[in-house]
């Protein structure tokens, strides 16, 4: 298996290596700041937070001090485009005709970081103006992580691995098949992002390890629960440098995790970047790759590891296994290029169109049809009217309907399928840039995510708050008990109490919201005298009601609840115990009754058997 092990052996472009390159020298900066700050300033800083006016200072001024820092050191040193700014060139060798920065410290660097250090806390001491003056400088706040984004295959794992190589490095991974909840992420992920531990060899003016946490947009499965806001939680905290992986651009925590990172996107591969990765393979390998191989890779392979996998394949047994290029892609990616990219003619753009939709092997056509009723707009070509398509859309879901409830799966699978496929052909507005259809946001169907919603509140699997949320093992218990209950004891007792159904029940749930914000002491009585748990009326509460004003109608309901269920005492439960029957004396009567009785039975059983000539001479 071909694995780089440099980032100039990874397939990237300018702007991209430059961004993972101009990170890593800012963490570099970062990270000979905090030893100059271990060795110099540490031990006078440890001294005076002990003090009365260390203690003060630092509840004052801290957090300000860490702010202020982490603004100057990213305009000074940090990187948000490929060109690095004027402070790498200062302080890092160059190699090459090019003048290209390398990532070895110029023996003036130290000098040049201690004047900068000395020169911003200078400023920051003239700004807050406070008369306690501390004899060292504070703790300094981490530099960003930095996120790679794009589909899977297209190189995001292997260019920090590759870094890590060049570098001289090692890497801590943690990727989605070890768990990442809240406890894994406090307990192990965090204490690894902290220390650094023993440098064993190696540069010692560069960071020991980088911790590589794979696919983030995963941290939503069941068993990375909490793993997200752990996450984001210790970020402030990192001593070391973080990357951090995703497939799927639009998910909305990795919109908002690109606000903290460094961000570098990455695609589809181009042609040319295919033939690239063969010839570089092949020169590594002394292999020999026909052009007839190489122009079917680059037209049908779908990412780098599938034309790394064929190319071993060919290798070893002389055969390249068959590939489509709409392997792996995702159901945003589907949509958009389904709508987009046309054929020749009609026939031939609705076959794309099932080849695309096809490539989702996880998802009912239903689904599908789902994902573009809620995206089509934005994809049609207007000028055609857009009634035509909805009404083909429509008729693609009945036959699909008509079908699954027949049990006729060809026509639920096939008909509706091609049905669909020729609307998106015939009414989608055709698109050659795929960087402008990227834009396009492919939301997830409104009903799929209320469906998903409800059912979660209902198995108590809602995270009740994600601001301030507890930490430690009571609150992970309290979590725990509330997941046990959910929504179902309210339903179900206010169901029973009303005469009516639990999913009536559920549609009521609005009406029971608007009275508890306009009298909460008689729904707080109401829900003792029905005993609903009060777990599962903190559930209700935090779903339906925003953080801002659930404080004090919270307060108010659970107050008259508990002064209610003391007035009524505890749910009463009555043990009826029944009534033995009456067994009659045994007498000889009875027993010969008994005989008798049996003696009967068996006559009449004997009577009613027939052989098979008795019975075809019966007929």
């Amino acid at each position: 298996m071909f694995r780089p092990r440099t980032l100039d052996e990874v397939i990237l472009t300018r702007r991209q290596k430059g961004q993972i390159s101009g990170w890593w020298r800012a963490w570099i900066i970062h990270w000979n700041l905090n030893r100059i700050w271990n060795f110099e300033e540490r031990d006078k800083w440890q001294a005076f937070s002990r003090t009365d006016n260390g203690k003060t200072w630092t509840s004052k001024y801290l957090s300000k001090w860490k702010e202020f820092f982490k603004k100057k050191f990213e305009e000074w040193a940090g990187i948000t485009r490929s060109e690095a700014p004027q402070s790498h060139y200062m302080l890092f060798d160059t190699v090459g005709k090019k003048k290209e920065l390398s990532t070895d410290l110029k023996p003036t660097a130290v000098r040049e970081l201690r004047k900068w250090l000395d020169k911003i806390w200078g400023e920051f001491l003239s700004k807050i103006d406070e008369r306690i003056t501390p004899p060292a400088i504070p703790p300094l706040a981490p530099y960003k992580p930095i996120l790679l984004v794009g589909p899977p295959g297209t190189g995001k794992t292997t260019s920090i691995h590759a870094l890590a190589g060049q570098e001289g490095v090692i890497v801590v991974e943690f990727n989605a098949s070890d768990k990442r909840n809240s406890r894994v992420m406090r307990e192990v992920v965090s204490e690894a992002m902290k220390t650094a531990g023993f440098v064993l060899g190696g540069d010692v003016t560069k960071p020991p390890r980088i911790i590589l946490l794979d696919e983030v947009d995963g941290l939503s499965r069941r068993d990375d629960r909490g793993g997200f806001s752990a996450l984001i939680r210790i970020l402030n905290d990192i001593k070391l440098p973080l990357a951090l992986t995703a497939n799927v651009i639009h998910d909305r925590k990795i919109r908002y995790l690109m606000t903290l990172c460094v961000t570098v996107f990455f695609d589809r591969p181009y042609d040319y970047q295919i033939k690239a990765l063969i010839a570089r393979i092949a020169k590594r390998v002394g292999m020999e790759v026909p052009e007839s191989i190489v122009n079917y890779l680059a037209k049908y392979s779908p990412d780098f590891r599938t034309v790394v996998e064929a190319l071993e394949t060919y290798y070893y047994a002389g055969i390249i296994p068959d590939i489509f290029h709409e392997e792996m892609m995702s159901i945003q990616d589907a949509i958009r290029y389904a709508f987009a990219f046309k054929g020749d003619d009609l026939e031939q753009s609705a076959n794309k169109v099932l080849r695309y939709l096809g490539s989702i092997t996880d998802m009912e056509p239903w689904d599908i049809m789902l994902w573009v009723w809620e995206n089509a707009y934005q994809f049609l070509d207007k000028s055609m009217g857009i009634y035509g398509f909805y009404k083909e859309l429509a008729d693609a879901d009945y036959i699909y309907k008509i079908g699954a409830r027949s049990m006729n799966w060809r026509l639920a699978y096939r008909d509706a399928m091609v049905i669909l496929a020729y609307a998106m052909a015939r009414y989608g507005k055709s698109s050659k840039n795929i960087w402008a259809l990227r834009k396009l946001k492919v939301n997830k169907p409104t009903i799929i995510e209320e469906l998903g919603k409800m059912k979660r509140l209902m198995e108590g699997q809602i995270e009740l708050s994600k601001e301030g949320e507890e930490e430690g093992e009571e609150a992970e218990e309290k979590a725990i008990s509330l997941k046990k209950l959910g929504l179902r004891p309210l339903l179900e007792l206010y169901a029973r109490h009303t005469h009516i159904s639990r999913k009536e029940a559920r549609k009521e749930l609005r009406f029971l919201i608007h009275l508890v914000k306009n009298n909460p002491e008689a729904i707080g009585r109401f829900f003792a005298r029905l005993y609903v748990p009060k777990e599962t009326i903190q559930i209700f509460l935090a779903h339906f009601l925003k953080k801002q004003e659930r404080g004090a109608i919270e307060k108010a309901l659970l107050k008259a609840y508990d002064e209610e269920l003391e007035k009524i005492g505890p749910k009463a439960v009555t043990l009826i115990t029944p009534t033995p029957p009456i067994i009659p004396p045994v007498t000889e009567e009875v027993v010969e009754r008994e005989e008798e009785i049996k003696k009967e039975e068996k006559k009449e059983k004997e009577e009613k058997k027939m052989t098979l000539d008795e019975f075809f001479e019966s007929k």
